[in-house]
Parts: structure tokens; C-alpha cells; sequence
């Protein structure tokens, strides 16, 4: 299957969308090809889908729970739902944080329940992640129960916020048929595990009046 929408590169943004490319490099250690399609075609929401992805989902730039913890999640919800580029960008990633393959092997399916490989903390919240991604977690009170048992209200908020967020971006991916970067391509996203702080985000945020006049003029 060919990508159904076009996306725009690097040499062919302006205002806007540079801005978000340039940011996505810096945050994401590169500009995925979602970004893309939405900073062709909807620019503005680009530039505040890329601030969220980086806050929720890199260390350092917002969240302040374990960047590994909520890397599980999103490496849980992207296997319940069968996104294959999603579940190939989370793997990816999840190996800067230290998440080997034998780990990604065990989330996907139930094997994660008894494995070694996850701490007491863990394993509710990749059972959460699961529960929230198949639209049973408002009954599911064992598992609320556990989660609420192992982790702080932040934690669960912020992981949470994680399933959510990559519940949304499957789907975007799934219905595009986004076209999956190649391996060493995604492995650029190590680059961005590290040295990043909360001003770098605020200073992206600080620069959307400017590209955002230049746009409408």
C-alpha cells in the first residue's frame, strides 16, 4: 500500500512547517514521515502535535515520570492496536532507554504478565496501557486497583496521557498508511534520549507567534 497523503521535505518547508522540522530533528532526533504529511497539509496543527509528542514522550521536556515506564505504554498500546509503524517507532526508541528485544517480544501478548523481565511497576502499567487501548479500562478494577497500588497519581496521569496520545497517532497512521522510515532513519531518534530540558520546549513554544504572523501575511 502507497501512503495516501503527500508529505513535504526538509528543502520544501517554509515558515511553519521549517519550524517544526527543525524542532521534530532536535526533540525527535528526526522528522518522521507523519509529521510530514500533517506539516504539508495542516501546519498549525503540526507545530502544537509535535510540542505534545515531545513533552509526553521524551525525557527531559515536560513529563516527569520515567521516560522508560512510559515508553512501555506506548510500546504496549501501538502492539494492541496492530500499528506496525508505530510499534516499529516505539521499539526503536525503547532501545535508547535501555528496552531490549526480549522485552518487546514478551509485550506482545500476555507474556509480560509473569516475565522477569518488567518490575511491580511495570506490569500494571503496560496492563493499563492494554486496558485503556481496548476501551475496558473504566470496569477493569483489578487493574486500576493495582496500578493505583504501584504508581503515584502523576505517574498514572502521565502514562495515561501516553496510551492516549499514541492511541491517536496509530490511528492517524493506520488511516494514511503512513510509510514506515527505515530502520537506521528511526535509530536517529537516540539522539534526542538525552540532553534536552523543559527550556528547550518552552523556547519552540515561544516562537510560534512569530511563525504564525509570517504564515497569515
Amino acid at each position: 500500500m502507497s501512503q495516501r497523503l503527500k508529505g513535504l521535505s526538509h528543502e520544501d518547508a517554509t515558515d511553519v512547517a521549517k519550524e517544526v522540522f527543525s524542532a521534530s530533528d532536535q526533540f525527535l532526533g528526526r522528522t518522521s514521515n507523519l509529521v510530514r504529511i500533517l506539516s504539508n497539509h495542516s501546519p498549525y496543527i503540526a507545530r502544537w502535535f509535535l510540542g505534545l509528542v515531545a513533552t509526553v514522550r521524551q525525557p527531559g521536556l515536560g513529563a516527569t515520570t520515567d521516560a522508560r515506564l512510559r515508553n512501555l505504554a506506548n510500546i504496549k498500546t501501538s502492539m494492541t492496536n496492530a500499528c506496525t509503524y508505530c510499534t516499529a517507532h516505539t521499539s526503536i526508541f525503547g532501545q535508547g532507554l535501555g528496552i531490549g528485544v526480549k522485552e518487546c517480544e514478551a509485550l506482545d501478548g500476555d507474556a509480560y504478565k509473569t516475565s522477569d523481565l518488567f518490575n511491580d511497576k511495570e506490569k500494571p502499567v503496560i496492563a493499563w496501557a492494554e486496558s485503556m487501548t481496548r476501551n475496558t479500562a473504566q470496569r477493569d478494577k483489578a487493574v486500576w486497583e493495582e496500578l493505583k497500588r504501584q504508581c503515584t497519581d502523576v505517574e498514572i496521569v502521565e502514562v495515561s496521557m501516553a496510551c492516549a496520545m499514541f492511541n491517536m497517532i496509530n490511528r492517524l497512521n493506520d488511516s494514511f498508511w503512513t510509510e514506515l522510515e527505515t530502520p537506521e532513519y528511526n535509530k536517529k531518534q537516540w539522539n534526542a534520549v538525552k540532553d534536552l530540558s523543559i527550556d528547550d520546549i518552552e523556547t519552540y513554544a515561544g516562537r510560534f507567534p512569530a511563525a504564525g504572523q509570517a504564515q497569515r501575511k
